[in-house]
């Protein structure tokens, strides 16, 4: 764990593999819609190691069209297992619990579509802990592309110096950079701490409970 003397008044948050561990969702949605197309068979462990990236990438083969096929495919079957198949990390409500008593205004800002962000946030109850939710839906670039979080900024009104994301790939720690601000990384998603390292993150980060360390009472 590596926790300097910043701190910062604003949370943003990745979803997947930050505050949500939904491998098995993903994984029986990409499944159920991969058989659906008649498309050969994805090993587990290649679609749970393109969680936060883009799940269409596993077929480079195939048209845009047919790709997009697939993500409108996983989309629908998602929707059916996502809240029975999906929990928050282990520290994680606490965490989110302790920034909330603090004041310290959140957001997520994630690559997945806010009407399933919605609706997993809400099924785990947290969602009321989010002041503003971008999804990939709402913005026209995604991720490494800084738009989504600085939309997050723009609506919480925060500084950039006054900001820190939360995320565990190296996606999130291009999109933080790009956004010109400070990238915390988590070691219990899919890339891991040694990666992040390599990739810069201000802030390695090996339990939840290490975060509100980061942020001064508001």
């Amino acid at each position: 764990m590596t926790v300097n003397g910043s701190s910062y008044q604003t949370a943003l948050f990745d979803l997947d593999g930050t505050l949500i561990d939904s491998r098995t969702a993903i994984v029986e949605s990409t499944e159920r819609a991969v058989a659906e197309l008649g498309w050969p068979t994805v090993p587990q462990d290649v679609i749970v190691a393109h969680i936060g990236y883009k799940l269409e990438a596993i077929f480079p083969e195939r048209s845009f069209e047919e790709r997009q096929g697939l993500i409108d495919a996983i989309g629908r079957h998602y929707t059916d297992v996502c809240e029975h198949q999906t929990h928050l990390y282990p520290g994680i409500r606490e965490l989110i619990d302790d920034l909330g008593r603090r004041g310290v205004p959140m957001g997520v800002v994630t690559s997945k579509r806010r009407g399933h962000t919605e609706q997993i946030l809400a099924a785990l109850g947290v969602r009321g802990h989010f002041r503003v939710v971008i999804g990939c839906d709402d913005v026209a670039r995604m991720k490494p592309d800084p738009e989504g979080i600085l939309c997050a900024m723009g609506q919480l009104n925060a500084a950039p110096a006054a900001c820190l994301y939360i995320g565990d790939t190296r996606v999130d720690v291009q999109t933080a950079r790009a956004a010109g601000i400070a990238v915390a990384g988590v070691g219990w998603g899919t890339d891991g701490l040694a990666a992040l390292r390599a990739h810069g993150v201000d802030h390695a980060i090996d339990h939840p409970d290490a975060i509100p360390a980061l942020f001064p009472n508001i």
